[in-house]
């Protein structure tokens, strides 16, 4: 709804739709939802624009940050996330090629997000010098967001289609405070309870952004 809301009312450069994918740090490649992936929504004045648009991805897992422990692996996933940008452009026009600079911000929503018990309960046993860990936690869901920047490379098969290629990274996170308990313990020792409240806990978004898509130009 969005992304129609938007489409109606920009006086857009070009509509398109892409294929993008995330390589997150300490995270787990991000796969697209094809074709739920827009792009060239816009407008510019000569070498200078914006531009904006929405992606949705499925997002296996990412790390967690701002935890009294550190973990190797990450700590939520699998699940929905919805990223719309809004940048600045500066970009050359040519007959054959275009290429553009991007930078600028996006927000995200996290759609359903569920913990990785697996790998939060081995993080929190190796914090606590435990055998074994079982946690029992609940999660608050937030709007995120962060900044980006990038390039994309725009080949004009004609005057009313362009096949894009776009590279950016990506740095964000949303607040993910967690509440709730876990027990574990030694082999051979005794089951210790103890309570769990990290109010501060964020989901991070940091890496790369890659997309291919066509474009239906208005030139």
């Amino acid at each position: 709804m969005l992304v129609l809301t938007v489409v109606g009312v920009l006086p857009v450069m070009g509509q398109g739709v892409s294929m993008s994918f995330i390589i997150p740090k300490d995270g787990y490649f991000s796969a697209p939802v094809s074709p739920l992936s827009v792009r060239g929504l816009g407008y510019k004045w000569g070498m200078i624009g914006f531009g904006t648009g929405a992606s949705l991805y499925n997002m296996p897992g990412l790390p967690m940050s701002d935890l009294p422990f550190e973990a190797d692996k990450p700590l939520v996933g699998p699940f929905w996330s919805v990223l719309v940008p809004l940048q600045l452009t500066l970009g050359v026009d040519g007959q054959r090629m275009s290429a553009k600079l991007l930078a600028g911000g996006f927000g995200m929503w996290h759609i359903s997000p569920r913990l990785n018990y697996g790998n939060l309960d081995r993080a929190i046993a190796d914090y606590e010098g435990w055998d074994v860990a079982n946690a029992d936690v609940e999660l608050e869901n937030k709007l995120g967001g962060g900044w980006m920047t990038g390039m994309e490379l725009a080949f004009h098969v004609n005057r009313q289609f362009s096949i894009t290629t776009e590279v950016e990274y990506l740095s964000g996170s949303s607040a993910m405070p967690l509440r709730g308990d876990y027990q574990g313990g030694t082999a051979g020792g005794q089951i210790e309870n103890k309570p769990l409240d990290y109010a501060d806990a964020h989901v991070m978004l940091q890496g790369w952004e890659i997309s291919i898509g066509v474009v239906i130009n208005n030139r």
